[in-house]
């Protein structure tokens, strides 16, 4: 009996950013916009800082971009 194929585990980076000046709804946008077709990236409130799950890590810059917003 063969096998049955396994599916390819996506890479996924976990990655915790503080939350100060940083608002869930869009910290969302910025998620999508940079991973078209993909809305799920399960975040989260731990600790005072957002945890989020994401195709690649996100730079700093990136954040840093919509803080304040």
């Amino acid at each position: 009996m063969a096998s049955p194929k396994k599916q390819p585990v996506k890479d996924v980076v976990h990655q915790n950013v503080t939350s100060r000046y940083l608002k869930r709804d869009t910290l969302q946008e910025l998620l999508e916009q940079l991973f078209p077709g993909q809305k799920d990236f399960n975040i989260r409130m731990k600790e005072d800082q957002w945890c989020f799950s994401a195709p690649r890590k996100v730079e700093d810059s990136e954040i840093d971009s919509i803080r304040d917003q």
